[in-house]
């Protein structure tokens, strides 16, 4: 893949997904979840490590890809009062809208990843 088509891959609002990754995952940093890309077999999941909020997304995942992991995880996240650019707003409220509590654990991610 080159890079032109990484960028323009899937929906971010006209951001391209580099700058939206970067977004997402400085607003987890600003939510005090820790961002961990690691080798996952195609997983992710979020759960609490030692008292601190942890996200795990495959290291192998495409650019794209960790966006759609990132933003479901960061779309439970309380984010009233933080100041977020319109497009990552409108990701995360499309991951809310994506999953209406399904019985997962509401984040799209993996349930048995949780446990990390």
């Amino acid at each position: 893949m080159t890079e032109p088509t990484a960028k323009r891959e899937g929906n971010t609002g006209g951001v391209d997904q580099e700058t939206m990754l970067h977004h997402l995952e400085e607003l987890a940093k600003r939510l005090g979840v820790e961002v961990r890309y690691e080798a996952a077999a195609g997983r992710v999941g979020k759960g609490v490590l030692r008292g601190r909020k942890i996200a795990v997304i495959d290291a192998s995942l495409r650019v794209h890809e960790r966006v759609a992991a990132l933003a479901s995880i960061l779309a439970d996240e309380p984010t009233n009062g933080v100041y977020l650019p319109p497009a990552v707003r409108t990701r995360l409220e499309a991951g809310r809208a994506a999953d209406p509590s399904s019985g997962d654990n509401g984040n799209g991610a993996d349930p048995e990843a949780d446990a990390v």
